[in-house]
């Protein structure tokens, strides 16, 4: 009779088991769900805030606002900040691409460096090189009329 018992409570102790492993396997599925849900309310939210501060950059508000006055001189608001962050959002969250359609460079036009604009110069170095310097020459300058001094001493 012991046995038929036992039996019996390691089949309800499997099934409690089996059990509790699926309510385990629902609530990643749940969390995943709650995640996916605030993730996207923030980039929403976010996204609107960015458009919300560029439009603003664009918009002369009245002289009185909700019964606040307003200076008539506004200065302009800075939008670089949301301009990118607004970028940023659009390519990772919504998979926009903001950049646009970028040109090939043609054979033999440039050669891989950043534009001269921006402050960068490539040197290409041939070889054979072959680098002479000249000796240095030392010149005396009269600290009264900025002259230059000639070897004897006297102003040149």
């Amino acid at each position: 009779m012991d046995a038929v018992q036992d039996s019996k409570t390691k089949k309800e102790n499997k099934e409690e088991k089996v059990q509790e492993v699926l309510a385990i396997d629902d609530q990643p599925e749940y969390q995943e769900k709650i995640m996916f849900l605030c993730s996207t309310v923030i980039s929403c939210t976010l996204t609107g805030w960015c458009i919300l501060v560029l439009s603003l950059g664009y918009v002369k508000l009245p002289t009185r606002l909700f019964g606040i006055d307003i200076p008539p001189d506004q200065p302009r608001i800075d939008t670089t900040f949301a301009a990118g962050l607004l970028g940023n959002l659009l390519s990772s969250t919504f998979g926009i691409s903001v950049g646009g359609n970028k040109k090939k460079k043609k054979e033999g036009e440039g050669n891989g460096a950043t534009p001269t604009g921006n402050g960068y110069t490539t040197i290409i170095v041939k070889q054979p090189l072959e680098v002479t310097a000249k000796p240095a020459e030392v010149q005396r300058v009269d600290p009264i009329t900025n002259r230059p001094i000639g070897t004897d001493g006297k102003l040149v």
